[in-house]
């Protein structure tokens, strides 16, 4: 294998996330008095079977937060965010997008094809937990550029852009000026023979794949929070200001402290919380009641009380439960 096909498999075949079904959690979790069940489930997009998870609370209303995960990661880096959602009525999906974790699938198009998967999971939602009254996105790195493909999507009004870059031609070449210095020229040269690799294994095109481009227009029911690290070296936050500087419709910015994996601070999460709450007015979802009534037809039967702290310990063991939902941020 030379270094071109080296390189372009680090562009389209990384390293698959390997877990355990276990590693997802308990079935059944509580805050306070609240249950969250999660409904795990493989549906197909493009001829390809994709894992996901979706967490369910009852609420009067169907709204669903779906989160995209970055490259070579999985459904585990969202599921943090699943309590504090339902704290607040949102119903959190989380997947393995095609040759992640435990979806099939060879390669990965950096949000081309994603944003395909993307609308056929809301699909798939819809189909099988009833009539969804508000779709958002929450997506980091990869998943956030599959978000920003989706801007003319009908169907999603919130958008949490998490470290996604604004043409993926000028990330190579960013990342070449950082490796080689002065002789990234080199890579300059052969990012027309990576372009044409990419494209005759992945189907798609390198040169096309501007998410910036999706914001310079102005659709209406459209809002965006931008978020990214100071100290990512991989994904400069230089590129969410651009993404934020042209984007035409309502947005937020949120530049904090971290890298491009870390966790995001609390106070972060409290804006995002914030900003995915502002005037949301829903009737009330009968179909949605109805479809998910029998996901919550458990019973915890206990012999005794020490069974009985038993069970409530596994079932609460990945959660914290506060007494406020601005507690929960702060935890």
């Amino acid at each position: 294998m030379n270094c071109f096909d080296q390189y372009c498999r680090q562009i389209i075949r990384p390293p698959r996330r390997q877990y355990m079904i276990s590693d997802l959690g308990p079935k059944i979790r509580f805050l306070q008095t609240k249950a969250i069940v999660r409904v795990d489930f493989v549906f197909e997009s493009r001829n390809i079977q994709l894992n996901a998870s979706y967490f369910l609370t009852k609420a009067k209303n169907h709204r669903c937060m779906i989160y995209l995960h970055g490259n070579a990661s999985c459904r585990l880096e969202g599921i943090r965010y699943a309590e504090i959602l339902a704290s607040w009525d949102i119903n959190l999906c989380v997947l393995d997008f095609a040759a992640c974790g435990m979806s099939k699938g060879e390669f990965i198009t950096m949000g081309v094809y994603e944003s395909q998967d993307v609308i056929e999971l809301m699909k798939y939602i819809e189909n099988n937990f009833g009539k969804v009254d508000e779709f958002m996105l929450w997506g980091r790195s990869m998943g956030a550029v599959t978000a920003l493909l989706l801007t003319e999507n009908s169907k999603i009004r919130t958008y949490i852009i998490d470290s996604a870059f604004s043409e993926f031609r000028q990330l190579l070449q960013d990342i070449g000026n950082r490796q080689f210095g002065v002789f990234s020229f080199i890579l300059y040269l052969a990012i027309p023979i990576l372009r044409r690799k990419i494209l005759n294994q992945a189907q798609f095109d390198i040169n096309l794949l501007n998410p910036i481009d999706k914001l310079k227009q102005v659709i209406p029911n459209k809002k965006f929070f931008f978020v990214a690290g100071k100290s990512d070296t991989l994904i400069s936050y230089q590129y969410t200001l651009k993404l934020y500087e042209n984007c035409q419709m309502p947005k937020k910015l949120d530049i904090c402290e971290g890298d491009h994996n870390s966790n995001r601070p609390s106070t972060t999460l409290q804006r995002i919380i914030e900003f995915i709450n502002e005037v949301c007015e829903f009737k009330n979802n009968q179909d949605y009641q109805i479809r998910i009534e029998p996901y919550f037809k458990f019973q915890i039967q206990h012999s005794s009380e020490e069974e009985e702290d038993s069970k409530n310990q596994i079932l609460l063991s990945e959660i914290k439960t506060p007494q406020t939902k601005q507690q929960f941020i702060s935890n």
